[in-house]
């Protein structure tokens, strides 16, 4: 081996290009880790407690816990749009289910699908994207008989 040869390689045989490939590998892999945490798609099973916000001046927020448990979980409920890619401009929609379901079946477990992390002291919620329930918690109350006629006062 020549003496310019010893000088581009270390005691292990990399060259400099391969430290560097190496290098950038894991920096992608960090980067692409870090996405998929921050804004890869999740579940959670919860009972839903309460809803708050307004969606104009006070976000969306619904109030859960893990199902059987007392811990609590907050989502926050905003339109996605389309940085992450979920295309989701319905928050309004999914905060009438939320409360629904808070009326309806407020011991049900039910799954919230969303992404993001809760990070207390930076003030993050997961973000809430839908929500799986029983149809018997998502129909809207209704003192209706079979046949739709309301009974007069």
């Amino acid at each position: 081996m020549s003496q310019q040869d010893e000088r581009h390689t270390d005691e292990a045989g990399m060259g400099p290009k391969t430290k560097l490939k190496i290098i950038l590998g894991l920096i992608a892999l960090v980067v692409v880790a870090f996405l998929w945490v921050r804004w890869g798609p999740d579940s959670w099973e919860v009972q839903i407690t309460g809803t708050t916000g307004d969606g104009r001046d006070v976000q969306y927020r619904i109030e859960t816990v893990y199902a059987g448990t007392s811990d609590t979980l907050i989502f926050k409920n905003a339109d996605a749009g389309f940085l992450p890619p979920y295309f989701k401009f319905d928050s309004a929609n999914l905060q009438s289910v939320a409360s629904r379901v808070t009326r309806e079946c407020p011991e049900q477990a039910v799954t919230v699908n969303g992404y993001g992390l809760r990070i207390p002291f930076l003030d993050m919620f997961p973000n809430a994207t839908s929500i799986d329930a029983p149809e018997r918690c998502l129909r809207a109350p209704s003192d209706q008989g079979e046949g739709g006629v309301t009974e007069g006062n």
